[in-house]
């Protein structure tokens, strides 16, 4: 394999740091292991207490060395503990509220469930991504069959020209633009009985900050219902993505039944959501290119 792939351990008020900032710190003990740490090696998230088990998988990104203290125990001792860091990117994590229930317990050949931690055990790991595939729906691809990183970009950020603005295809666009701001994304989002066609949220908070309804065609009185509730009762921040040929029936609605979001909701149109897009991903081919995070 030429990605590797490690156990990062730590306790649940150093992960809510870590998975909120995307970034790692190891003490200088384990300084020969963050050398051997490269771009593009899998993360499995490990919590040591009181819930222990993985909670989640990431894929490193840059290392750097800091001097600037930012875990708890650092702060407080006003220096810096941590100094070999690393920042990585979340594939996919359980919130705080659901370790219990959805975290993987497992025993791993690793010494010690402390700091970072080299897996290489190929059953091991092979049965650990298949868990997490029957769990999760989280597909780890690597070795021989690993996508390339260009044809994955291609796939997941294909040109604007390709793209039709379909129902699915809006959401889809919704859905990386978030995940490119870092944000836990996802789709079909269940709330009270109905589903928000896409939602972005932080880890350690278990609603949605951002919440979206895309209406290329379709019920937008039901939209808009759905969203005023994800307002009430979450205060997120919330959008419809319409066809500007439904503006007026919008405005209409926002001026009478759902005047209370009138001044809330932001109304946006499909040819400001491909243009975001577009604009995203080309951010993210070209940091690519340039050796980027």
């Amino acid at each position: 394999m030429a990605e590797r792939f490690w156990v990062l351990c730590g306790k649940p008020e150093n992960w809510e740091i870590a998975l909120k900032d995307e970034i790692w710190g190891l003490i200088p003990k384990f300084a020969g292991k963050w050398k051997y740490l490269q771009e593009g090696d899998w993360l499995f998230f490990y919590v040591t207490s009181p819930v222990v088990g993985i909670m989640g998988v990431g894929k490193v990104q840059a290392k750097f060395k800091q001097n600037k203290p930012l875990w708890p125990d650092e702060v407080l001792q006003k220096q810096v503990l941590y100094p070999f860091r690393f920042e990585f990117k979340s594939e996919y994590i359980v919130s705080v509220q659901e370790w219990k229930t959805k975290r993987i317990r497992v025993q791993l050949p690793i010494g010690s469930y402390s700091g970072l931690n080299l897996l290489d055990d190929r059953d091991i790991i092979d049965g650990l991504c298949e868990t997490i595939k029957q769990n999760w729906n989280v597909e780890i691809q690597y070795g021989p069959q690993a996508e390339p990183y260009e044809a994955k970009l291609a796939r997941i950020y294909p040109s604007v020209e390709t793209l039709g603005l379909s129902h699915d295809r809006v959401k889809d666009m919704l859905f990386e633009v978030g995940k490119i701001h870092r944000y836990i994304t996802e789709k079909e989002y269940v709330m009270d009985g109905e589903r928000l066609d896409v939602v972005w949220r932080r880890v350690e908070k278990s609603v949605p900050t951002y919440a979206f309804e895309v209406q290329v065609g379709g019920d937008i009185y039901h939209a808009l219902a759905k969203l005023k509730h994800a307002y009430d009762i979450w205060n997120s921040n919330i959008y419809i993505v319409i066809d500007e040929k439904h503006r007026g029936q919008t405005e209409e609605l926002l001026a009478g039944t759902f005047h209370e979001i009138k001044n809330i909701l932001h109304v946006i149109n499909l040819e400001q959501i491909k243009n975001l897009y577009q604009l995203q991903a080309e951010d993210v081919k070209l940091r690519r290119q340039m050796g980027l995070p």
